[in-house]
Protein backbone atom coordinates (compact mmCIF):
# COMPACT_ATOMS: atom_id res chain seq x y z
CA UNK A 1 0.00 0.00 0.00
CA UNK A 2 1.17 3.57 -0.58
CA UNK A 3 0.13 6.59 1.12
CA UNK A 4 -0.52 8.99 -1.36
CA UNK A 5 -1.77 13.07 -0.56
CA UNK A 6 -3.86 15.42 -2.73
CA UNK A 7 -1.92 18.86 -1.66
CA UNK A 8 -3.68 20.70 -4.40
CA UNK A 9 -6.70 20.56 -6.96
CA UNK A 10 -5.67 22.25 -10.31
CA UNK A 11 -8.40 24.32 -11.15
CA UNK A 12 -8.57 23.85 -15.31
CA UNK A 13 -8.77 20.50 -15.15
CA UNK A 14 -11.75 21.57 -12.27
CA UNK A 15 -13.51 23.62 -14.48
CA UNK A 16 -12.97 21.81 -17.85
CA UNK A 17 -15.13 19.02 -16.07
CA UNK A 18 -17.72 20.64 -14.36
CA UNK A 19 -18.63 23.06 -17.65
CA UNK A 20 -18.79 20.32 -19.34
CA UNK A 21 -21.19 18.36 -17.18
CA UNK A 22 -22.82 21.18 -16.24
CA UNK A 23 -23.53 22.14 -20.08
CA UNK A 24 -24.39 18.30 -20.79
CA UNK A 25 -27.09 18.62 -17.69
CA UNK A 26 -28.32 22.84 -18.61
CA UNK A 27 -28.79 21.37 -22.37
CA UNK A 28 -31.18 18.51 -21.54
CA UNK A 29 -32.69 20.42 -18.91
CA UNK A 30 -33.47 23.28 -21.13
CA UNK A 31 -34.72 20.53 -23.97
CA UNK A 32 -37.10 18.76 -21.73
CA UNK A 33 -38.16 21.68 -19.66
CA UNK A 34 -38.19 24.41 -21.67
CA UNK A 35 -41.36 25.56 -21.36
CA UNK A 36 -41.18 25.32 -17.28
CA UNK A 37 -37.85 27.53 -17.80
CA UNK A 38 -39.80 30.55 -19.93
CA UNK A 39 -42.67 30.12 -18.11
CA UNK A 40 -40.56 30.85 -14.95
CA UNK A 41 -38.73 33.68 -16.30
CA UNK A 42 -41.06 35.36 -18.29
CA UNK A 43 -40.82 38.41 -16.44
CA UNK A 44 -37.24 38.69 -17.06
CA UNK A 45 -36.85 41.07 -20.25
CA UNK A 46 -35.24 39.03 -23.20
CA UNK A 47 -34.55 35.72 -21.31
CA UNK A 48 -38.17 34.16 -21.07
CA UNK A 49 -38.62 34.72 -24.98
CA UNK A 50 -34.99 33.23 -25.84
CA UNK A 51 -35.54 29.77 -23.92
CA UNK A 52 -37.45 28.24 -26.69
CA UNK A 53 -36.45 25.07 -28.46
CA UNK A 54 -32.72 23.84 -29.39
CA UNK A 55 -31.43 27.23 -28.97
CA UNK A 56 -32.97 28.03 -25.89
CA UNK A 57 -31.54 24.70 -24.70
CA UNK A 58 -28.50 25.86 -26.02
CA UNK A 59 -28.05 28.82 -24.02
CA UNK A 60 -29.57 27.30 -21.00
CA UNK A 61 -26.81 24.76 -21.25
CA UNK A 62 -23.85 27.78 -22.01
CA UNK A 63 -25.09 29.24 -18.66
CA UNK A 64 -24.94 25.92 -16.30
CA UNK A 65 -21.59 25.54 -17.50
CA UNK A 66 -20.29 28.65 -16.82
CA UNK A 67 -22.29 28.79 -13.43
CA UNK A 68 -21.26 25.30 -11.96
CA UNK A 69 -17.39 25.31 -13.49
CA UNK A 70 -16.93 28.79 -11.50
CA UNK A 71 -18.75 27.46 -8.55
CA UNK A 72 -16.87 24.94 -8.09
CA UNK A 73 -13.36 26.41 -9.13
CA UNK A 74 -14.69 28.44 -6.01
CA UNK A 75 -14.45 25.32 -4.23
CA UNK A 76 -11.16 23.86 -5.48
CA UNK A 77 -10.11 27.23 -4.48
CA UNK A 78 -10.64 26.95 -1.44
CA UNK A 79 -9.61 23.25 -0.81
CA UNK A 80 -5.66 24.30 -2.08
CA UNK A 81 -5.97 27.09 1.05
CA UNK A 82 -6.84 24.48 3.47
CA UNK A 83 -4.88 21.95 1.91
CA UNK A 84 -2.15 23.72 2.61
CA UNK A 85 -2.52 24.96 5.86
CA UNK A 86 -3.85 21.94 7.44
CA UNK A 87 -2.66 18.94 4.82
CA UNK A 88 -4.25 18.02 1.94
CA UNK A 89 -6.62 14.30 1.76
CA UNK A 90 -4.55 11.25 2.48
CA UNK A 91 -5.58 8.01 0.27
CA UNK A 92 -4.28 4.33 0.23
CA UNK A 93 -3.58 3.41 -2.90
CA UNK A 94 -2.88 -0.04 -3.46
CA UNK A 95 0.63 -0.54 -6.06
CA UNK A 96 0.03 -3.37 -8.03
Amino acid sequence: MKRIEFKSIDLASVFKLFAGMGFVIGFVVGLVGGDQLQHQLRNVPFVGSMLNGFIGAILFGVFSAVVSGLAVCLQAVLYNVFAMIFGGIEVDVDDK
